[in-house]
């Protein structure tokens, strides 16, 4: 199994972008209070010299109280004849809103665990810092600063991500972030689009991304998001 391959791409991957998809960047929204959202994508990933990697992810999100969501994530990780799977448990709690015109801050928090064949784990704990604040009329950066713990991988990480998000018409969003980690110093570029064809009901987004320095690497991801 190249489980060297697999198992960074669960732990950077697997952690649930609630709002925010097609970005990696989390934003500071909460799903509202007795709505449900069902979220999947399909991913793909390719490094210089390794095997690429086909990625599944399938999430339900709803919205808990007025500023708080919880979800449940289930992704598939597979490369060649292996394959990992990991289940993942997250929520986000909006502590600031600063609606329309101020700042918003929010907390991500999540636990998962991972299985590459003999079994689910219990894994990784995260916890992300979210910042989102309007800049002018249709623009929205989005800040985060992170810190995941992986047993399996025996290590400790934090992250930092920005974004900014345009709603260019009333369907269309663009997105434009860049990423990384104290362990790769090696950020991701990444850019992104989204569609709204049935206002508040359905999305479907898409993301093409490259990572910096070398060996180069690739992501691209294709996702639907369905709100009932």
């Amino acid at each position: 199994m190249h489980r060297a391959l697999l198992l960074p791409l669960l732990l950077g991957l697997s952690l649930p972008a609630l709002a925010g998809r097609p970005a990696t960047t989390e934003d500071a929204g909460t799903i509202s209070q007795g709505v449900c959202e069902l979220e999947s994508f399909l991913g793909h990933g390719s490094e210089d010299g390794a095997p690429s990697v086909g990625t599944q992810s399938v999430q339900l999100g709803c919205g808990a109280t007025e500023h708080t969501q919880l979800a449940l994530q289930v992704q598939r990780a597979h490369s060649g004849a292996s394959s990992a799977r990991s289940l993942t448990l997250s929520g986000k709690s909006r502590v600031i809103d600063g609606g329309d015109e101020g700042a918003s801050v929010a907390l991500a928090y999540g636990l998962g665990g991972t299985d590459d064949g003999s079994g689910l784990t219990s894994d990784q704990s995260y916890i992300n810092g979210v910042v989102s604040w309007p800049m002018a009329p249709g623009f929205v950066l989005h800040g985060n600063v992170g810190w995941n713990h992986s047993r399996l991988a025996h290590a400790s990480t934090t992250s930092w991500a920005l974004a900014v998000e345009h709603a260019a018409s009333s369907q269309w969003d663009l997105m434009g972030e860049l990423f990384d980690n104290d362990r790769t110093h090696r950020p991701w570029i990444q850019a992104g689009v989204r569609w709204n064809p049935l206002p508040n009901r359905l999305w479907l987004d898409a993301s093409w991304g490259w990572q910096t320095g070398s060996p180069h690497a690739r992501a691209m991801t294709l996702g639907l998001r369905f709100a009932f």
